[in-house]
């Protein structure tokens, strides 16, 4: 007797739910995607406890016939594709006939559908065909699940409690609500609404609803395109950050996806102007020919592959670069009236709607900024600056590139005249236009840096000796993986020379290496050789220009002439980008001759 056997249906979409159906937030995924293939303009949600209780999808799309209600349970049943062609021009969400058999056959799936006349009510329960009957219905489609997962217990145990799944279904809503603002979104959770969109088109409108005006109206329109690729959307300004790259969110033909390069060409972007533990807040829309990308990568189709990648993060690179050029960065003192009354023209157009719970509010990137009406205190990054690339090795390319030029963003062309120093930290200047208030450290890092990144650009490793040479000595451990990496440190013009079993001797360093602590620096750059396995030459050298620009830089408390003062103004404007420092601080606040007159009184 053969061993192998055709496996009943019940059985099979089973192994299929465990590929499509993970937990309560995926049967949303599927049952809100296919509510948008059939052309919803509203769409609503009710879940109970987390979905575990219920979860219930109501939409105003075009509906089912009867013969397609029966037939949408059977599994690779799908009005979306006809042939292998349309495997290649997929444009709607989903597309392979698996959602509604593999979540029926966990579950207890109520439809009702309807095409504007006569409705077609059918129950399936863990994959068996229970009743069907007519019944009254506007046109769109119910479908109601409930005793998710009982008949699989072993699913049970693998969720998290009611508000992590239901957090996980918040999220999947949200995203769904940018890539479609034209649809009118409601998510209710134990009869409670906690989200709503008004679909009427307003992608910023959107935005804030989800992350709140203050963040609306710091965000930059996004709009790119090739023959190849449209690319839309809104990126943040650099004082509105977040601690994790999960608020950078892409989207290819409107579909939700993780696109690992697009999100780091947005990422790099910003890595002169955010500390390496901060992220913005973006959502781009890529449009493209779906010849030119593959969405059937991934069961949960949350991955996709394009034909031209690389051209794809050459241009978001570059346009998110260019954006960010075309705004004066300095950071303003502001009130939140003043905030309102900036942002207010904006939303004329737009009708907020109104959520019970109050919008997630943004974490600043700094601490000590100054004191505006508002007595805002923020939080101190971590003075880190590393690459964001993710390599599988120490990469050291057989030609490596100096690191590129930081290229010039819009500078401040008005004089500064320096006036007066504020406890050994900061000074104040001011011309014509208002005051400003400069963090001498942050400064002279920003000079520092670009004098640095001047250098390895146009490297000249031109030797001068040590008066003393410096000598190193590590664990055997570290010694053999220093023995394969030190090519990396030549390339930032630290020689490493073997002294003893386990040591070693640097007896030069670049003669434009100076101001700074050579010991430290070197130490540094081999504990940065030794402990990131994910690191490449220029990775090595960006880390390197932010270590030596920190080291040389004015410290607090230290006392300056007035010349002095007045050098730190002129060099900071002659700076590429002078209004950060290397990791992502303020170098300049400004407070205009208005905002004076306000935060006094002497205005309205």
């Amino acid at each position: 007797m053969g061993k192998i056997r055709q496996l009943d249906d019940i059985l099979s979409n089973k192994i299929a739910a465990g590929e499509v159906v993970e937990r309560p937030s995926s049967v949303v995924k599927e049952l809100v995607e296919n509510s948008i293939d059939a052309g919803a303009s509203k769409i609503d949600i009710f879940i109970e406890d987390g979905g575990m209780q219920k979860i219930k999808v109501c939409d105003n799309g075009e509906g089912m016939e009867a013969v397609d209600a029966r037939l949408c349970f059977s599994r690779h049943a799908t009005s979306k594709i006809k042939d292998d062609r349309d495997l290649f021009n997929i444009m709607t969400l989903g597309f392979r006939g698996e959602a509604i058999p593999s979540i029926a056959s966990v579950s207890r799936f109520d439809l009702r559908t309807s095409t504007g006349f006569q409705g077609t009510s059918i129950v399936y329960e863990f994959g068996k065909y229970q009743q069907e009957e007519v019944c009254d219905l506007p046109k769109g489609t119910q479908i109601t699940v409930t005793k998710l997962f009982q008949n699989v217990p072993a699913r049970l145990k693998y969720l998290k409690s009611v508000n992590s799944e239901f957090a996980a279904i918040h999220q999947y809503v949200e995203r769904m609500a940018l890539a479609y603002p034209k649809i009118a979104f409601h998510l209710y959770h134990n009869d409670k609404a906690i989200f709503q969109t008004n679909g009427k088109g307003q992608l910023l409108e959107v935005i804030a609803n989800m992350y709140g005006i203050a963040t609306a109206k710091n965000m930059l329109p996004l709009h790119l395109q090739t023959d190849e690729f449209q690319i839309d959307g809104y990126i943040s300004k650099i004082d509105t950050s977040r601690a994790s790259k999960a608020n950078i969110i892409t989207l290819v033909n409107h579909r939700y996806v993780k696109n690992v390069m697009s999100i780091d060409a947005i990422n790099n972007a910003y890595r002169s102007y955010l500390a390496d533990n901060r992220y913005p807040i973006a959502v781009v829309n890529i449009e493209v020919d779906p010849y030119l990308v593959d969405v059937n990568v991934h069961p949960s189709k949350l991955e996709v592959r394009f034909s031209k990648e690389y051209e794809l993060r050459d241009l978001i690179y570059n346009g998110v670069s260019e954006t960010l050029r075309q705004v004066d960065l300095t950071y303003e003192a502001k009130n939140k009236q003043t905030e309102r009354e900036t942002f207010k023209p904006q939303l004329d157009q737009m009708t907020l709607p109104i959520s019970e719970e109050p919008p997630i509010q943004e974490t600043p990137l700094w601490t000590q900024s100054t004191v505006s009406k508002d007595n805002h205190s923020v939080e101190e990054p971590v003075l880190a600056y590393q690459s964001q690339e993710v390599q599988q090795d120490v990469i050291i390319p057989e030609n490596p590139q100096p690191v590129m030029k930081e290229e010039k963003i819009k500078p401040i062309k008005e004089k500064i005249y320096a006036k007066v120093q504020i406890h050994g930290t900061y000074l104040i200047g001011e011309n014509e236009k208002g005051m400003y208030l400069v963090d001498q450290h942050a400064a002279q890092e920003r000079i520092n840096y670009e004098y640095y990144k001047d250098k390895f650009a146009n490297l000249d490793l031109t030797m001068q000796p040590l008066i003393v040479p410096l000598q190193f000595e590590y664990p055997m451990s570290e010694f053999l993986i220093l023995e394969e990496r030190k090519e990396m440190l030549e390339k930032v013009g630290i020689h490493l020379e073997v002294f003893g079993q386990h040591g070693y001797i640097v007896r030069s360093l670049p003669l434009w290496m100076k101001k700074i602590d050579e010991n430290v620096f070197v130490d540094e750059m081999i504990q940065e050789v030794l402990h990131k396995n994910h690191l490449d030459v220029v990775a090595l050298q960006d880390h390197a220009i932010a270590t030596l620009s920190c080291k040389a830089s004015l410290k607090a408390n230290t006392y300056l002439s007035q010349a002095d003062m007045q050098t730190i103004f002129d060099n900071l404007m002659r700076c590429d980008n002078p209004y950060v420092c290397p990791h992502g601080r303020p170098t300049i606040i400004f407070y205009s001759s208005y905002e004076l007159e306000k935060l006094f009184k002497r205005v309205v």
